[in-house]
């Protein structure tokens, strides 16, 4: 009965970590999608007013 004991306390061991890793792995992805859309975003906004202002000095009339 000892064997069968070991056999599950060590079967309960593995699932346990894989339980541990699959969450693991989850949040990882879910903090760093997060992290990389606000870069996406932060990155997008500065290309916009830069286009922008680029616009703006384009459409301004000349200092003659």
């Amino acid at each position: 009965m000892s064997l069968r004991t070991s056999n599950r306390s060590a079967l309960a061991t593995v699932v346990g970590w894989v339980l541990v890793l699959v969450a693991g792995w989850i949040l990882l992805r879910f903090v760093l999608g997060t992290l990389f859309w606000m870069l996406r975003g932060i990155l997008l906004l500065v290309v916009l007013v830069g286009l922008l202002l680029v616009y703006l000095t384009l459409k301004a009339p000349d200092d003659d």
